[in-house]
């Protein structure tokens, strides 16, 4: 109970009428404790107008609380009774009262707490103010937020600063004109719903996509060659990079990443000189079919 015995004890700490005691009866204090006959430990008693009386309430902060309160009748620290002990500004509008006839009094306190009922309602006016004022705080600091998402993987510099610090994921999707948009589509919510999945159990995971065959060394250089989709996950850090050799789902995605973090991927050196090649960003749409000369 010493935390709480310690908190009233400050709690009356300038309450001029109320001291709150501790007594070592295994030191100095042997002599009193036999005295008022303590037998166990803590034993409390309660001093009023120097009649000591046994307090066998609970222990707890609030119990000791009420116990002085209904017993010591705990007055303010600054009063007529201890003027001594006010602040100036406060001595002074104490003086200023006990000058004032009854009348007078009824009036001021009716005045003051008219004014307390003015400043609450306008503290809770500006607090309610201010809670305005962090959610549209929020909403510009949101405006400038990069969401992550899925990007397309379109050049080299993008790609590094990406994936700085973190494992990527990269996609190698069927070009556009074996997978037309719809397809391209449906692979790419697969890939946003992986990522997503990631975000919420606690992993920092970059992911991009690519169209097959834009990235044509690479994908020699990592031995993608059995076909698209293909799923790689790289760490430029660690300098490794992992294949998936599954099927293409937000599941199976998620299996790989799951596998990856255990150990259980076979990784590979990062192919000297591996660097993305520029590549055109997809404008969303099919591709317009190839021309005779094209074809030819």
């Amino acid at each position: 109970m010493l935390p709480d015995w310690e908190k009233l004890g400050k709690e009356y700490a300038d309450t001029p009428n109320v001291m709150i005691g501790i007594i070592d009866c295994t030191a100095g204090g042997q002599g009193t404790c036999s005295q008022h006959q303590v037998q166990g430990y803590p034993t409390l008693k309660v001093v009023v107008d120097g009649k000591m009386s046994d307090y066998n309430g609970g222990r707890d902060f609030n119990s000791l609380k009420r116990e002085v309160e209904s017993k010591l009748s705990p007055r303010p620290a600054c009063s007529l009774e201890s003027k001594e002990a006010c602040a100036p500004e406060a001595r002074k509008i104490l003086e200023e009262s006990e000058k004032m006839s009854k009348g007078e009094r009824a009036a001021k306190i009716k005045e003051v707490e008219q004014e307390i009922k003015d400043s609450k309602k306008q503290a809770a006016e500006l607090e309610k103010k201010a809670k305005k004022l962090a959610e549209e705080l929020d909403l510009i600091k949101a405006g400038g937020a990069t969401v992550e998402k899925v990007e397309q993987l379109v050049n080299d510099g993008d790609w590094k600063a990406h994936c700085e610090g973190r494992t990527c994921v990269v996609a190698f999707l069927p070009h556009i004109l074996d997978d037309f948009a719809s397809g391209r589509n449906a692979n790419l919510k697969m890939l946003d719903d992986a990522m997503k999945a990631s975000k919420k159990d606690g992993k920092n995971i970059g992911f991009l996509w690519s169209q097959g065959g834009d990235q044509f060394e690479m994908e020699e250089k990592m031995g993608l060659q059995f076909g698209f989709p293909a799923v790689i996950a790289i760490n430029f850090a660690k300098n490794k990079f992992g294949v998936h050799r599954g099927t293409f789902s937000t599941e199976q995605v998620g299996t790989f990443l799951t596998s990856l973090s255990r150990g259980g991927v076979p990784l590979a050196p990062i192919p000297a000189g591996l660097a993305a090649s520029k590549a055109d960003p997809w404008d969303g749409k099919d591709a317009p079919p190839p021309t005779d000369e094209e074809e030819l």
